[in-house]
């Protein structure tokens, strides 16, 4: 797929910008540290292949990521995603039912969003907007938190216990700008903020400052925004029982991980549930899915889930996936038995810890660097700790490839870019197990993995990695498979040898 850089996007953008210094514009600055990016940009440093025809040398030739490319981490997407429960709804009811939705909330607008079904995948509607818009901001502000800001860009409202800042005199009813500290360096309750910063719309106050600040758990709405720099809808919490607000990539994870009916799936990473309910909804209520997570509250919120959507087949158990093997003890009775349903009376054979191929389907959605997430503001990671990643990655890896029987599947993801998460880690996988075989990613909605990082030209085509390229605001076909966060997948099965 063609990169492309819009000219409507790069105007808007460059219109956005303000006379301060200090501010700054999403999709303008890279939010990176200066080590991670240098990192990321000298990664690539392909030998030379003097054998090697001479256009296919010179194709390998850039590097991994461009500036501009991770400039895009600031910018969220264009598109949002949202999975539909198909036992609850069909995805032409769903269609409507968002459609009119998206008619409420930019009504007044110029224009509405597009809602339709993906074109690939049977449960996902796209929400396409405009994607950077061009606002001024009012001459009041409100100072939010990175967290507050990421998901404002993201559709959401101002919630208080996110305010950090409000100048003096601002009432209720009144507009409002919304700027995000962009360093930390905000004191809660301050009266005026010259860091840096970026703005992110106007809103409306709902709350006076006095009731944000004096309060020693502030709650409910403080901002109800009405004109975002990024025109993302709001639907985290619309129809909660049938809807699932979930980025593309992830939503094809379970697809290409294609369980049978009356399966036993063990998801390793489950929290907070997303793939997991994912996984129960595709296999139409039958079988079960393990859900293994090692907080308590994490495992509560996967259950939370599960029973909004009506999914009773979802077994949710706090336990350390990298403990899910018992001592090196051989399954003599086979994989879990299929059309194993969460009763009393099986509850015992799907605790952990588990025998050696107890299962025939495995997801391990890895711990990451996340640094793929979108979007992102000034992300404090440092090179170090990116690097302890692939301890704890190839730990789960190692008792994930163990767990999982003959013939079995192994779908391994990330939302991260860097290489040592992803194809680098896929080389030791293959390097390491010689009964593993790294199988071809289906269906085909990603770019085939970096070349020069262990994998060959063939292996490269079986994986699949998204983003960040420069894909904003591009007409280009199928471009919601483009413009995603960053994130990685891979599927492994194991063979006799």
């Amino acid at each position: 797929m063609q990169r492309s850089r819009d000219p409507e996007f790069t105007t808007t953008r460059h219109a956005m910008e303000t006379d301060t210094q200090s501010t700054l514009a999403p999709g303008t600055f890279n939010p990176l540290l200066a080590e991670v990016t240098n990192f990321l940009i000298k990664l690539r440093r392909p030998s030379e292949h003097h054998d090697e025809e001479p256009d296919k040398k010179h194709r390998c030739v850039r590097t991994f990521y461009s500036c501009q490319d991770l400039n895009l981490l600031s910018l969220p997407p264009r598109y949002t995603t949202l999975r539909v429960n198909l036992s609850r709804k069909t995805i032409n009811e769903a269609q409507i039912l968002v459609t009119e939705e998206m008619k409420k909330q930019f009504e007044g607008h110029s224009y509405v969003p597009a809602v339709y079904p993906h074109h690939t995948l049977c449960d996902l509607l796209v929400v396409e907007t405009r994607g950077a818009q061009k606002v001024t901001p009012a001459k009041k502000e409100v100072v939010v938190g990175k967290m507050c800001g990421s998901a404002v860009l993201r559709g959401a409202e101002v919630y208080a216990p996110g305010v950090l800042g409000v100048m003096p005199g601002v009432l209720v009813g009144e507009t409002v700008a919304v700027y995000v500290d962009l360093d930390d360096k905000c004191l809660r309750g301050s009266k005026g903020f010259n860091g840096r910063k970026m703005f992110i719309g106007n809103g409306i106050a709902l709350q006076a400052r006095k009731d944000i600040f004096t309060k020693v758990k502030p709650s409910g709405i403080a901002v109800s925004m009405k004109e975002q720099i990024f025109d993302c809808p709001s639907l985290g919490s619309f129809h909660q029982d049938f809807f699932f607000l979930q980025n593309l990539p992830s939503v094809l994870c379970s697809h290409i991980l294609r369980p049978s009916k009356h399966a036993v799936v063990l998801d390793m990473c489950a929290a907070p549930g997303g793939k997991s309910t994912h996984i129960a909804s595709l296999m139409n209520g039958t079988g079960s899915v393990i859900a293994i997570d090692r907080s308590q509250n994490k495992i509560n919120q996967i259950t939370e889930n599960a029973d909004r959507l009506g999914l009773k087949n979802i077994i949710a158990i706090k336990y350390d996936s990298t403990k899910l093997l018992e001592e090196e003890k051989p399954n003599v009775k086979g994989i879990i038995p299929e059309d194993t349903r969460p009763n009393e009376n099986s509850l015992d054979c799907l605790r952990p810890p588990y025998k050696l191929a107890s299962f025939n389907w495995i997801l391990l959605d890895a711990p990451c660097s996340a640094l793929g997430q979108r979007p992102q503001l000034q992300t404090k990671a440092n090179v170090k700790e990116i690097q302890s990643f692939p301890v704890i990655q190839r730990k789960l890896l190692s008792n994930g490839i163990k767990l999982f029987a003959l013939g079995g599947t192994l779908v391994y993801s990330t939302c991260t870019i860097v290489p040592e998460e992803n194809e680098e880690m896929v080389k030791w996988v293959l390097d390491n197990f010689a009964d593993i075989k790294l199988v071809d990613a289906q269906p085909k909605l990603g770019l085939p993995g970096l070349p020069n990082c262990g994998l060959n030209e063939e292996q490269c085509k079986k994986v699949q990695r998204f983003g960040p390229s420069f894909m904003v605001n591009s007409p280009l076909e199928n471009n919601v498979d483009c413009d995603t966060i960053g994130f990685f997948i891979a599927a492994f099965s194991k063979i006799q040898i």
